[in-house]
This record gives structure tokens, sequence and C-alpha cells, in this order.
């Protein structure tokens, strides 16, 4: 009977030029690499075999030749399953699994080389009868069995791994469920048609455009990897604890560039910075993980200091490009992986912080190491930005309340409306600093309405004008004052709510109705409304007594720090400032209220308002109102 071996020669000549084309290509230096390689060259060694093996069993051949061959092709196999193992294993970042069980590991590799070794004298995988016909031996799927529990190790270890793609993990299921298929294809349906590794050279083709393609990583301009090679690299260094230093060098104020050059120009310096790069430094592993900024992953801190160096000295300060002089600056950062980072995650967050253009820290030249006390700001910045981020989208920023005495009235008659955010361990974080974040990013527009509009329904759902509040104290950022329609949105939403601008109360810093006039605007169009405006903070180091003349608030807050100092004796402030405000017609909330020498001060100076913690610290809904009912002798 004739065997049809056109299929595995056709996958023979296709696997040999793909693997000699994957041998000439640049790839990422990493165990992947080097172990796809290998499964690639030997797919061809075992297709070889299989096809001396498929005439053998079908043709009466020499005994010795065909002992050879099947030796060869259960060797091939097996080892190929081996690599293929070994390079799922890598491709879910667990060879220390194999390293720390190397002696377990290496058994049933043991096993089978003996039952491939003794089968000539035992017969156990296969015999040739006397006519020199192969025939399988009893024990012919043992190898079978072996070569399948080392595939089955990655598929159970696999479940284990979060990180790694799901694309990834279909591809480790992949390669051996079609080489078996086919292989039960060939032996049950069509014994005279070898096809089994043809199909396995389909799929590790496939696996190669997927997975192994170097283009996916490969930067166009300056032919080195980007930033998702840079990451599979250093993942895997973390992951096997190999030692090793990361360079980074950042074009400083590359964004302005941006603005100022044309893109093609800014391209053509970065592809002439690489090639320098690449004449000056050696043999090293180069990445352009963004526009501005370069990575080398170097053996350690000393070879670090000597390519820094390096850089430092033949880095032009001018590049000239078509007649056009473009100056440059650079800083350099160093990061030691196993010292510095726990994750991969932590690592690309200190790069995130290199690539800002955080004022100050930025100095040209100098090595700066991203250690982690230097990037920690960054870091707390980042996750208070995403829940600031979260909490304008989910709706779920807190509000606190805290009173304000009248002592004219001797009751509370007003509250001030406070916002409260918490970090993923349910602890409060400093407002001064979310507000600041949320400036920064423009969230505070969205949030801040938010907060407005949550007071809005607190004081329509509790009917709190019916038990004594006059008022309602709500602070709005300078940021937010910019914004052309905060007026209109304002005084929408509380005629949503039936309540009357009359009833709120602004607070703003001098230094935001100082620095911008599109903020005095709004203002003055929120006061024609009716709404009144307090000038907050008051004595915190940008007063100055003679502008509150001209400032178009109603009401100043003075700060606690200059009523604690005035108690302790440390100056006489108050004495003059407080008639000077109400000559202004203005009315006067003293902060920071915390004893009863503190009322009696603002008795004295005949204060207006008092608001500190000997009346209450700031309150949830429920806390507030049971408060306000026992304090303003409200009956329920």
């Amino acid at each position: 009977m004739e065997v049809q071996i056109h299929y595995e020669l056709a996958a023979l000549t296709f696997m040999l030029a793909a693997t000699l084309v994957f041998f000439r290509q640049r790839h990422l230096r990493v165990y992947r690499s080097s172990l796809f390689f290998w499964l690639m060259a030997l797919g061809v060694v075992t297709a070889v075999c299989d096809v001396f093996c498929g005439i053998t069993d079908l043709k009466q051949i020499p005994f010795t030749a065909g002992i050879v061959a099947h030796t060869l092709l259960f060797i091939a196999s097996l080892v190929y399953s081996i690599v293929y193992s070994m390079y799922a294993m890598e491709l879910l970042h667990r060879l220390d699994y194999i390293r720390d069980r190397k002696v377990l590991w290496c058994i049933p590799f043991v096993i089978g080389i003996i039952l491939i070794m003794t089968t000539p004298f035992t017969g156990v995988l296969y015999t040739y009868d006397e006519q020199g016909m192969y025939h399988r031996g009893v024990g012919f799927y043992s190898i079978a069995l072996i070569t399948l529990l080392y595939v089955m190790v990655p598929w159970i270890l696999m479940r284990r791994v979060s990180f790694v793609p799901q694309k990834t993990k279909r591809w480790i299921i992949a390669i051996p469920v079609a080489v078996v298929t086919a292989r039960i294809l060939q032996y049950v349906f069509f014994p005279r048609y070898l096809f089994a590794y043809a199909v396995n050279s389909v799929v590790l083709f496939c696996c190669y455009l997927f997975l192994q393609n170097s283009d996916y990583y490969m930067d166009e301009v300056t032919g080195f990897f980007k930033m998702h090679g840079f990451e599979e690299t250093v993942r895997e260094k973390m992951v096997y604890k190999e030692e090793c230093s990361v360079l980074i060098l950042r074009i400083i104020n590359y964004n302005a560039m941006t603005e100022m050059y044309e893109d093609s120009k800014l391209t053509a310096i970065q592809a002439a910075m690489a090639e320098l790069m690449q004449r000056e430094c050696g043999d090293q592993d180069f990445y352009h993980i963004a526009a501005s900024t370069f990575a080398i992953i170097l053996p350690n801190e000393k070879e670090t200091k000597v390519v820094h160096q390096r850089l430092v000295d033949v880095m032009p300060k001018i590049w000239t490009i078509d007649g056009e002089e473009i100056v440059h600056e650079y800083c350099f950062y160093a990061v030691n992986i196993q010292d510095s980072c726990d994750t991969v995650e932590e690592l690309l967050q200190r790069i995130a912080y290199a690539r800002s253009d955080h004022p100050g820290y930025h100095t040209p030249g100098t090595l700066i190491p991203l250690t982690h006390d230097a990037v920690k700001p960054a870091e707390e910045k980042q996750m208070v930005a995403e829940l600031v981020e979260q909490a304008v989208i989910n709706d779920s920023i807190e509000i606190y309340f805290q009173p304000i005495y009248s002592l004219e009235k001797g009751r509370v008659t007003s509250l001030e409306v406070l916002s409260r955010l918490k970090d993923r361990d349910k602890n409060f974080i400093n407002p001064e600093f979310f507000i600041h974040v949320a400036e920064e990013n423009r969230d505070i527009i969205p949030l801040g309405e938010q907060i407005y509009r949550k007071a809005c329904i607190f004081a329509t759902q509790n009917h709190i004008f019916e038990m004594g509040i006059d008022d309602i104290n709500i602070n709005l950022s300078p940021v937010q004052c910019c914004y052309e329609e905060l007026a209109q949105d304002l005084i929408r939403i509380a005629g949503e709510y039936g309540i009357p601008m009359t009833r709120m109360h602004l607070e703003i810093t001098e230094s935001g109705i100082m620095d911008k006039e599109e903020i005095r605007e709004t203002l003055e169009t929120l006061r024609s409304s009716g709404a009144k405006i307090a000038l907050d903070d008051f004595g915190t180091g940008y007063s100055n007594v003679g502008s509150i003349v001209s400032l178009p608030v109603d009401y100043v807050k003075i700060d606690k720090s200059l009523v604690w100092s005035y108690g302790r004796g440390e100056n006489k402030y108050l004495d003059q400032l407080v008639p000077m405000i109400h000559a202004e017609g203005k009315r006067i909330i003293s902060e920071g209220i915390e004893t009863q020498e503190h009322i009696d001060i603002f008795k004295r100076l005949k204060g207006d308002f008092l608001q500190g913690y000997f009346y209450s610290k700031p309150l949830p809904e429920r806390e507030f109102l049971q408060y306000l009912r026992e304090t303003n002798g409200i009956n329920v």
C-alpha cells in the first residue's frame, strides 16, 4: 500500500523556511523567543522522522533502518512535547515551576527514553516480523501518555495565572489539541496519508503570527522595541528574579515641542538618537517606550552609570534638521528592578512619573533614582485621580455637614457642606488634596456640580429650612468659577429643587478671586441672582485687608490659624480687623472655634457667626439632623 507523504514534504519545506526566517529576525531577548525557535526546529526534525517512519510502517525495509527511524521519531516527539511544555510555561511566566522541580520534571522523560532505547530488545513500543513489516507493541501509546503528561502541566497551571491574556492561553491549548486531533484522524481514518505534522506546521505558523511576530513589538521610527516588548522583557526578569537595571532617557518638554515643530522633524531626531545610542553604547537592549522616552535594560547599576555618563557626553543639545535648529534637554532615571519594584505595574508607574512634567524633579543630565520614596507622591496622586474619576462616574462623593452658630440668634442658622472621599481602605483622603487633584484633571466641574446637587437634595428632602437653617454654605473652586456656564448651572439646579438662591452662600478663597477677571464676573452673576459670596480662609497668607473693599463678597471667613494665634496672645490683629470688615458692610464667620475662650473673644469683638469643633465636627447626614434637632430644640 502506497503512503502519501506529499503533505508532510510540503510542511517540511515550509517549516524549514520559516525556521530560517525566524532565526534571522530580531527578537526580544526573552526565553520564549529561543524556546519557540527550538519548537520550530524540532517540528522540522519530527516531520522528517515521521516521513521515514510512515514509509517503514507499510513497506519492507531493512530491520536496522526501521529501528533507527522509529527511535528517532519517538525521541523527537518526546523532546518536542517537553520543549512545547517549557514554551507554554514561559508564556505563563512559570518556568520557575520547572526549576524548582527538576528531578520530578525529568522522571517521565527518563522513563520514556528507557522504553525507546530498550524496545529493539523488548518489543514494548513496536516489533518487526520475519518479513520486515512493522507492528505496534503493547506499550505503543505509553510515549503518547508521557507527552500528554508534559502537555497537561501548563494547562493545569494556566488557571492560577491571571495577568496572561486569554488569547495567549487559547494558543497554549490550540497547539497540542490540533496535533493530537490530526494524529488520531491519521491513525484511525487515513492511515495512508501523513498529515499530522503538516497540521502542526500550520498551527505553529499561526502561533508565530499572533504571539511571536517581532513586528508587533517593533517601533518603525527607531528600529527599537516598543513599550509592549519592554513590558514582556522586564516581566520575565522580575518573575525569575534576574538582576538588571533600567536606564530611562527622556526628552524634556517634548509635548511643547510637538506644538512648535513638525512631526517629521521630531521623528527624524528620534531615529538619529536611536542610531547614536546603538553606536555609542554597544549591544544593549534598547526600547522606544514613548515618543519622548527611551529605555535601556542593563545588567547592573554599575553598567547603568557608565552608559548614563556616555549618553550625557555624546547626546547633542542642538539637533539641526532641514536647516532648523531644535534644542533638546535630557533627563535620566535609573531603576534597579529587583531592589526597587515588586511588580511590573509598579515599575510602569515610576516610568510614567518620569515621563510626566513634574517641575523641580527633572534635572537635565543628572541620573535620578526612581525609588519608591521619589515617586510615592505621584503614585498617591494617580490613585486619588482614579478615585475622583470613579466618584464622578458613580455619583459616589459623600457630603458631610458642619453647623455654623449665629451669635445674634443664639442658635445654629447655617451649615457648611464639606465633600468627603475615601481611599480603597475606606480611609478619608485629605479634602484639600483630592480637590486639588480634581482641579488639575478638570474633574472639579462635574464633581462640584455633584456636591451642589446633593446639598440641594439634602435640604429639600429633610426640610432643613423649617429647622432653623437659613443658609447653605458651599465651597467653589477657582477652576470651577472659570467655567462660563457655572452661574447658570447653579441657578438652574437650585431651581429644580425649589431653593431660592438667597439661601445659597458660596465660598471661595481670596487668591481665587484676585487671580482672574472671569472668576469675578461669575461671582457677580451669582450675587445678582441673590446668592451670597463668602471670602474663605482669610488670614492664611494671601490676605490683604485693603483688598477686601474691592472684592465682590458679603462674608469674610477668618481662618482658624488667625483665631488660634489671637487666643494664645501672639497677635492683636483681630482687634482692628473685625471693625474694619464690619465697616465695609460685610459680616464675619470665625472658623476654628474650639474653646469657650474663642467664643468669648468674638462676643467681645462683636463677631457674627462661629464655626468649629466646639459646636460639632463635620457630621454625616443622619447625625447632623439629630444634632440640629437637639441643638435648635426641634420636636420631631
